[in-house]
């Protein structure tokens, strides 16, 4: 997709973009740089160089600046809110394994911003971005077409705490727009990406990043029959900034995603054929047996957190975005390879120096589709994952 950049100047409009050394973060940052805003950052500490270093690398003519603030500190955001006009609040714990205090700091932290903008006038819209984690969780409907109608059944208990605290923050947010009565009554925007994936801006370590890398080091020989759905990290980020000042966005949920599913031999079919022959030991293709998967599930957290998703297909209407948001979405084996790529630039993989060719200027989409037609994977119309 080309993003359209805004026409009229926008140096005067301030963007705060919460947790701003995140990897879906820094391209916000980047996207709005290039489109000619002046970009407030937040990060947990100043003196943290590790994450704010790669955030200063985008500032090329300063419209960047970084500021503290903590989200579960209040106090915090209203000054970090100051003089701004519009807010993506991207920040939110992250791990997929994690106890339930996960669920408090992340609704604590949508509340801290929400109500710092109702108390400051300047804020006209803020997009907030939840996952599909608070749409599709839970549930054991095969073949159901899940849209922004639906959300994800806490009910069910086999529902990790990292989708709970997005359902519930997202949730939260929801009810505080509505319900506002006094203040400063702003916009708000629910952006519900699936799994983000596509080059990384700096070596720090992501949900997405840590599951993809497991595929390149033979962390996992074979893989499970397990399906996700892919969202190109760059579309995400311009699907915030289109969200921000789209008038038509207004008050909905949209679900974030490329199209078609892929299962998880699909993901290392894309890799092997742009990787192993530069000397890179990819996961094989073939899926381990559901008994197998089960016996490890009793040792390895990760692996029981996937138990509800082997096996199964779910599919995700992605409508909203291309009608409201106008997104049309990178092919997910461009984004697959162009992460790879990334993360060998970065450091995060090793450089196999004597094959490795580095990413090419040809289509590396050409490739990975011609490669795509000689094997048989099943490929549908509508995106799929669990």
């Amino acid at each position: 997709m080309e993003h359209r950049k805004a026409s009229i100047d926008q140096s005067e409009n301030i963007v705060l973009v919460t947790g701003a050394s995140g990897y879906l973060a820094l391209h916000c940052v980047r996207q709005l740089l290039e489109d000619g805003y002046r970009v407030r950052g937040t990060v947990r500490s100043l003196r943290n160089e590790y994450k704010a270093r790669p955030i200063r690398d985008l500032d090329t003519d300063g419209r960047l600046e970084l500021v503290e603030a903590d989200l579960e500190k209040a106090d915090d955001w209203p000054k970090a809110v100051a003089g701004c006009t519009y807010i993506l609040h991207v920040a939110s714990p992250w791990p997929i394994v994690a106890d339930e205090s996960i669920i408090k700091t992340a609704v604590d932290g949508t509340m801290n911003v929400l109500r710092a903008a109702n108390a400051s006038p300047g804020v006209k819209k803020i997009v907030l971005t939840s996952s599909c984690s608070a749409v599709n969780d839970g549930y054991k409907e095969s073949g159901r077409v899940f849209t922004e109608e639906d959300w994800t059944n806490l009910e069910n208990p086999t529902v990790v705490n990292y989708a709970r605290s997005k359902t519930l923050a997202e949730r939260a947010a929801w009810d505080y727009y509505y319900n506002m009565k006094d203040g400063n009554r702003f916009e708000l925007t629910v952006l519900n990406p699936t799994l983000v994936v596509g080059p990384i801006l700096s070596e720090n370590d992501t949900g997405s990043l840590t599951i993809i890398k497991r595929f390149m080091s033979l962390k996992m020989p074979a893989v499970p029959k397990m399906q996700l759905a892919l969202v190109d990290v760059r579309d995400v980020a311009k699907a915030h900034v289109i969200a921000m000042t789209s008038e038509a966005s207004n008050g909905h949920r949209i679900l974030i995603t490329a199209q078609p599913s892929f299962w998880f031999k699909d993901i290392a079919r894309v890799l092997i054929a742009e990787f192993r022959h530069q000397g890179y030991l990819v996961s094989i293709s073939h899926e381990v047996p559901y008994c197998l998967v089960k016996f490890l599930s009793y040792f390895d957290p990760h692996v029981a957190s996937i138990m509800d998703r082997l096996n199964f297909e779910v599919k995700f209407d992605n409508s909203k975005a291309k009608n409201l948001l106008h997104m049309d979405f990178t092919p997910p084996e461009k984004a697959l390879v162009d992460m790879i790529y990334s993360m060998v630039e970065k450091g995060v993989l090793e450089k196999h120096t004597k094959n490795y060719s580095g990413i090419s200027n040809n289509a590396i989409i050409v490739l990975v589709r011609h490669y795509w037609d000689k094997v048989t994977c099943p490929r549908n119309n509508s995106t799929s994952t669990k």
